[in-house]
């Protein structure tokens, strides 16, 4: 989900299949207002193959509702060959203030709520509960 109009139609969906009283969460990876740019990296080997990763999250345009994650991947095959892949994934990037007032106009309650956890920096992450008015 790109585009305003995508995270609003996701929205009205959840809307239509929440029970009234009952309550859906949403959870972006980032909102604009937390958005760092970053790497991370990874790895595994099991029975003579591995695999070795590099992400990269960065907003080539501060102005758009998108941002960019590059992925790299080295893969050993169990003759020791090794490839190397590329990956892009855009995703959304909205504010917290949109997301807010896209759940409103669809029908939830929505609330921010913070996500804290051993593996992500303080204050990073944030969930959405939208609950849906009982009938």
């Amino acid at each position: 989900m790109t585009t305003e109009r995508d995270l609003r139609r996701a929205m009205e969906t959840a809307f239509v299949h929440c029970r009234p009283g009952g309550a859906a969460l949403f959870a972006p990876d980032h909102v604009r207002e937390n958005f760092r740019p970053g790497t991370e990296d990874g790895g595994e080997d099991d029975d003579g193959r591995g695999v070795r990763w590099l992400g990269w999250t960065w907003d080539p345009d501060p102005t758009d509702t998108t941002y960019v994650m590059d992925f790299a991947y080295l893969l050993r095959d169990r003759d020791g060959t090794v490839r190397v892949e590329h990956d892009r994934h855009v995703a959304g990037l909205f504010s917290r203030a949109d997301w807010l007032r896209l759940l409103s106009e669809v029908g939830f309650r929505p609330e921010v709520v913070a996500f804290e956890h051993s593996e992500l920096q303080p204050g990073s992450a944030e969930l959405l509960v939208a609950r849906k008015p009982a009938r």
